[in-house]
């Protein structure tokens, strides 16, 4: 959609809570807890990161991405796509507080794992609730991340279906990934409250930047409670997730022609502009 298109219209207005939980594939608002519940937020959070895909299409296929709760609902909502953890987070921001929950939004650095640097401050957004007398850490909007909330509390350890995490505690909290008996940060972060708004300058830069890892790969990924499977540039790579945090991975070579097909039929994604494949 134009973006001049879009700021004429009010889409704000037109958020439906249970429009959101048919595309997560929850069958209305009376299947969850009426009220806030660890349960709840579980079943919410897994249904989130197993339907929405995190991905970057946008920004090879002509879309600006606009940071605006509306526009973003409007993208994964209605138009079934997905989004880089601004839009998803940015939306489950808004789910959780239309369920009562009181999120509180934290800043988070990203580690790039090459370079073993971290990203500038507000490189991703992240999320807690208070339950049951203990605080969670919810993201739905990380690619390689936990599917379902785990508690603030340093050094908490546990296993999902996609590998094995714990909280660290050092200069600031450490979210680490067990990968071949190696623990590794994927983020860090402090516990200074923040708002949504304060992302809206790195959003702007991730999707510009040359050195942007979004702008410099298309790709799109989704979970699987035993596995994953993910496009990107010219290839399709399924992982199989193995006990205690393992994988194991096949990779499809794609030709230009069939990334659209394929994004249709295992991503549910149809794009309104014309891919460019890129993996610089």
């Amino acid at each position: 959609m134009d973006i001049k298109e879009y700021l004429h219209r009010d889409s704000s207005s037109k958020l439906d809570l249970n429009a959101y939980l048919q595309r997560i594939g929850i069958a209305d608002y009376m299947a969850i807890s009426k009220t806030p519940s660890l349960s709840s937020l579980r079943t919410i959070h897994r249904h989130h990161v197993f339907s929405v895909p995190f991905e970057s299409l946008s920004m090879h296929s002509g879309e600006k991405i606009i940071f605006d709760i509306g526009w973003i609902y409007e993208k994964i909502v209605l138009r079934k796509r997905g989004g880089f953890c601004f839009e998803n987070n940015g939306l489950f921001l808004w789910v959780l507080q239309q369920l009562g929950y009181q999120p509180r939004v934290l800043s988070s650095r990203v580690r790039i794992k090459v370079t073993d640097v971290y990203e500038p401050p507000h490189s991703h957004i992240i999320l807690t609730v208070e339950l049951e007398g203990r605080r969670w850490l919810c993201d739905v909007g990380f690619g390689d991340g936990i599917l379902e909330p785990i508690p603030l509390e340093a050094g908490w350890e546990g296993e999902q279906d996609n590998g094995v995490y714990r909280l660290e505690v050092e200069d600031e909290w450490h979210l680490q990934k067990k990968e071949d008996e190696v623990w590794n940060t994927l983020f860090k972060f402090n516990l200074e409250e923040r708002t949504f708004e304060d992302f809206r300058e790195r959003c702007e830069h991730y999707q510009t930047s040359p050195n942007s890892f979004f702008v410099q790969k298309s790709f799109c990924s989704l979970h699987f409670p035993d596995g994953k499977l993910t496009y990107i540039g010219h290839r399709l790579i399924t992982t199989e997730y193995t006990k205690g945090g393992g994988s194991v991975k096949t990779t499809k070579e794609l030709t230009e022609e069939e990334i659209p097909a394929l994004l249709k039929d295992k991503f549910g994604i149809v794009l309104s502009g014309k891919l460019t494949p890129k993996e610089d």
